[in-house]
């Protein structure tokens, strides 16, 4: 089987170039989105939810 695959076509070698390009863009895509938690972070009740839960009309103000 290895002297089947030893000599390849021109075309065969310019597939796999072609594949394995495709293949590098992919996992330059993925490697770049990945999830950052910083982003999404929040960073407690805002003012509504505040004026809503507050029984005396100002929340610690």
């Amino acid at each position: 089987m290895a002297q089947r695959f030893s000599k390849t076509s021109p075309f065969a070698a310019a597939l796999t170039e072609a594949w394995a390009a495709v293949v590098n863009s992919c996992r330059a895509i993925i490697a770049q989105r990945q999830y950052h938690p910083e982003l999404y972070y929040m960073r407690g009740p805002g003012p509504k939810w505040r004026e809503k839960h507050s029984q005396t009309g100002s929340f610690g103000r």
